[in-house]
C-alpha cells in the first residue's frame, strides 16, 4: 500500500532557481510531447507509443540546449505522466489531457526513485543540485521518513500559488494495523452541523471561511485595483492566496480530526453517497456546501478506512433517511428542508431530522453488508425520548478543542 507524506521544504536561492528551471523544463517537455502525440494522430491517424513519446525528448534537446541543464530522469517522468493521462482519457477515466501553463497556480514535477538520494534528520537530498534541503513536518512523520527512506517509490515536487515549495514523498508500506472496534455508526452530513453521528455526537460547522469573509473581501478589492502585470498586483495576489491557503489548512485539520475519531471508535461506518456536484448547483446552498468540503471529507475517510481495516458503506443517495421514522418506519413524504424536527403521525415520536437520518443510515449500512445490529453495541445509544429530558445530541469534545485552536489562530 502506498502512503504519501507531504512536507514543506526551504531551499536556498540557488536551489530555488534550479527548481523553477526544472519545473519550467518539465512543463515545456510535457506540452511538446503532448502536441507531438496529438499532431501525429491528426495528420495520419497514427498513435504514438509511450516509448516514442519519451524518445522525442532527444529531438527537443537538439533544438533547445537549455533542456540539458536539468535532470533528464525528471523530464522522462513528466512524459510518462503525460502518457498515463493520455491512457486514462481513452479508458474513460478523465478528460483529454490539457496543456500546462506557467500561469497555473499549482506547478509540479515528479522525481522517480532513482532520482532520490536520502534523508538525514530534517534534511533531504534529491539530486546533486538539490541536496541537504531543510524540510519541516511533524516529529512523527520525520521519524517515519528517516526509518522508511529505503521504501520511497517517488517524490513529487510542487509549488503553490504562494510560491511555497512542498515535497510529497510516496512510500510503499504495509497496511496499517489498528485494534478491531465493536461499534457501528451512521453519519449524516449537513450544513448547520458538519457531521451528525448516530451515537448522538455532533461535529459542528466551524464556518472558517465565513469568519474571514470581511478580510477576503478587502484583499480581493485591493487586488482588483492593481495594474495587471505589476509587482504590486503580484504582492496583493500572494496576500489573498495565503489567506485562502490558511483557511484550507484549518479545514483540512478539522476534517482529519473528525475522520480520525470515526475511524478509531467504529468498525463499520455508514454514510450517504452524496452528489456533491449536483448539490453545488443549488445557488442557495452552493457556498455552504463547498465550504464544508464534503468531497474531501469522503476521500479522506475512504482511504483511512482502507488503511486501518474499517468498513465504509455508502448508502444510496435516494434512500429516504430523513423522511423515515426510525421507530416505526413511517415515511413522511411531504418533509421539507426547513423542517428540522417533526412529529411522527403514526407513533407520535418527536423526530430530529439529522439524528434520525444518521440512525437510519447506520441500520441501512448494516443491512447492505449483511450484518445484524446485535453484533455491535447499538443499544446504549441515546433515544429521542432521552432527548426530551437531557439533550441526547451532544457537541463533540474534539470540536470544542478545535474551536479553542481556532480562536488562538484567529
Amino acid at each position: 500500500m502506498l502512503k504519501a507524506i507531504k512536507i514543506r521544504i526551504y531551499p536556498n536561492e540557488n536551489q530555488v532557481a534550479y527548481i523553477n528551471k526544472q519545473l519550467g523544463c518539465c512543463r515545456y517537455v510535457y506540452n511538446r510531447c503532448l502536441e507531438f502525440r496529438k499532431s501525429s494522430y491528426e495528420k495520419d491517424k497514427t498513435s504514438v507509443s509511450a516509448t516514442e513519446a519519451i524518445h522525442h525528448i532527444v529531438t527537443l534537446k537538439i533544438d533547445n540546449e537549455w533542456l540539458k541543464e536539468v535532470n533528464s530522469k525528471v523530464l522522462q517522468q513528466s512524459v510518462r505522466d503525460m502518457n498515463k493521462a493520455y491512457k486514462n482519457f481513452f479508458d474513460g477515466k478523465c478528460g483529454y489531457p490539457r496543456f500546462k501553463s506557467k500561469h497555473d497556480s499549482y506547478q509540479s514535477c515528479r522525481f522517480p526513485k532513482d532520482a532520490f538520494s536520502g534523508i538525514k534528520g530534517n534534511r533531504i537530498t534529491l539530486i546533486t543540485d538539490l541536496k541537504n534541503i531543510l524540510f519541516k513536518c511533524s516529529r512523527k512523520d520525520e521519524k517515519y521518513l528517516n526509518r522508511h527512506q529505503d521504501k520511497v517509490s517517488s517524490i513529487t515536487l510542487s509549488k503553490d500559488c504562494t510560491d511555497a515549495f512542498h515535497l510529497s514523498v510516496l512510500i510503499d508500506q504495509p497496511q496499517g494495523e489498528r485494534p478491531k472496534a465493536d461499534k457501528a455508526v451512521g453519519i449524516d452530513l449537513g450544513i448547520k452541523d458538519f457531521v451528525i453521528a448516530s451515537n448522538g455526537e455532533v461535529f459542528e460547522n466551524l464556518h472558517l471561511k465565513k469568519h474571514e469573509k470581511n478580510r477576503l473581501r478587502r484583499l480581493q478589492r485591493q487586488l482588483s485595483k492593481k495594474t495587471v502585470g505589476s509587482n504590486n498586483r503580484n504582492r496583493a495576489r500572494k496576500r489573498l492566496a495565503k489567506l485562502h491557503k490558511k483557511i484550507t489548512n484549518r479545514k483540512l485539520h478539522y476534517i482529519h480530526q473528525v475522520t480520525n475519531t470515526l475511524i478509531n471508535e467504529n468498525q463499520v461506518i455508514g454514510m450517504e453517497d452524496l452528489n456533491v456536484k449536483g448539490m453545488a448547483k443549488n445557488h442557495k446552498l452552493a457556498e455552504s456546501v463547498m465550504e464544508m468540503n464534503f468531497g474531501e471529507f469522503r476521500r479522506i475517510l475512504k482511504y483511512k478506512a482502507l488503511w486501518y481495516g474499517r468498513q465504509l458503506v455508502f448508502v444510496n443517495r435516494f434512500y429516504p433517511s430523513s423522511k423515515t421514522c426510525h421507530y416505526c418506519g413511517y415515511i413522511k413524504k411531504d418533509l421539507s428542508l426547513s423542517d428540522r424536527e417533526w412529529i411522527c403521525p403514526q407513533c407520535g415520536k418527536v423526530i430530529d431530522r439529522d439524528y434520525n437520518a444518521s440512525q437510519n443510515i447506520r441500520d441501512e449500512a448494516l443491512r447492505i453488508i449483511g450484518l445484524s445490529s446485535p453484533e455491535y453495541t447499538l443499544a446504549d445509544y441515546p433515544t429521542m425520548d432521552d432527548r426530551l429530558g437531557d439533550k441526547a445530541l451532544k457537541s463533540s469534545d474534539r470540536m470544542k478543542q478545535e474551536t479553542n485552536v481556532f480562536n488562538e489562530l484567529h
